[in-house]
């Protein structure tokens, strides 16, 4: 029996006084579905989050020379807050969009599509076409019309529009237990959410720019490290980088090799 789209919950992630936000948000859902709910975000530049048991700057800083920032941290807290209630809430699928997202032609068809697939997905971010055609990338099933899930090699930015299972939920909740790098980001690194970095092609989602980023530029600003931190971080740095691109890489060809030894075999 196929699962209809309503079958998914919808959530958007908003601070409680973007009311414009929120507004155009339920304009864009109209004719796609009722069934969606505001969650509150977490407001980074109001809350100490830096101060948080959770979050382990020393790591951040060895490994990317800055700390997050305070809206970084408050999007990685808003989306961890929201993982905890779909697992604890025991919701099957769910959408989850930041509420600058846009959903795109054939948005509905083709995660229905996904969420009939026979393919054991756990999370599928919806990224837009700069980000997907620039990186490594193999098929993994066709969905509706031209569009596709693909399988990619390495972890482009951007969190604003993706698709959980309760079982890649539960995934999630584990691995951002620990916090150094932006939610994004820890979504493109297979050996801590021991899933694959999956997309749709041709994008059915993107984000509206004429908002302003609620993150904001403060993630650009680089710190000035000091002492012993300074001293080391070219090395950290370095090594971090090739070892998680390696993991990232191997992580990918490995399930390309095995699914060709499948259908070769």
């Amino acid at each position: 029996m196929l699962r209809p789209f309503s079958d998914i919950k919808i959530f958007i992630i908003s601070l409680p006084r973007e009311n414009k936000r929120r507004a155009a948000m339920q304009e864009k859902l109209q004719g796609i579905s009722d069934d969606f709910e505001f969650f509150d975000a977490i407001d980074g530049a109001k809350e100490k989050l830096s101060q948080h048991q959770d979050y382990v700057g020393l790591k951040r800083r060895l490994f990317y020379g800055k700390d997050l920032s305070d809206g970084e941290l408050g999007c990685f807290f808003s989306h961890r807050a929201l993982i905890n209630k779909i697992v604890q809430d025991n919701v099957p699928f769910a959408v989850i969009l930041e509420d600058d997202a846009i959903l795109l032609k054939d948005f509905q068809p083709t995660v229905e599509a996904l969420l009939n697939s026979t393919y054991p997905w756990d999370f599928v971010r919806f990224l837009t076409k700069p980000k997907i055609k620039r990186k490594t990338q193999s098929e993994v099933v066709s969905l509706f019309k031209d569009y596709k899930l693909l399988r990619i090699a390495t972890a482009p930015g951007g969190a604003y529009a993706y698709i959980v299972s309760h079982k890649g939920a539960k995934k999630l909740q584990h691995a951002m237990k620990s916090i150094w790098c932006p939610n994004d980001t820890l979504m493109g690194q297979p050996l801590r959410t021991c899933a694959e970095i999956l997309t749709i092609y041709p994008p059915i989602a993107d984000w509206d720019k004429s908002f302003y980023s609620a993150i904001g530029d403060e993630r650009f600003k680089k710190n000035v490290l000091s002492g012993w931190e300074k001293l080391i971080y070219p090395i950290t740095r370095g090594a971090f980088k090739v070892i998680d691109g390696l993991i990232r890489k191997s992580f990918y060809l490995a399930i390309v090799a095995k699914k060709y030894i499948r259908d070769g075999s």
